[in-house]
């Protein structure tokens, strides 16, 4: 039953992980546009 967990755990980290990568990425292009408007 302990493994059920540990794959449960580790699934969930890993879904986070994804999570803020694509918040972080989401974020960076708009910082990317914005420094793109600003030296225009």
């Amino acid at each position: 039953m302990s493994e059920q967990r540990e794959i449960e755990r580790k699934n969930l980290l890993i879904g986070w992980g994804l999570f803020a990568l694509f918040l972080l990425l989401f974020a960076g292009s708009i910082g990317v546009a914005l420094l793109y408007l600003a030296l225009d």
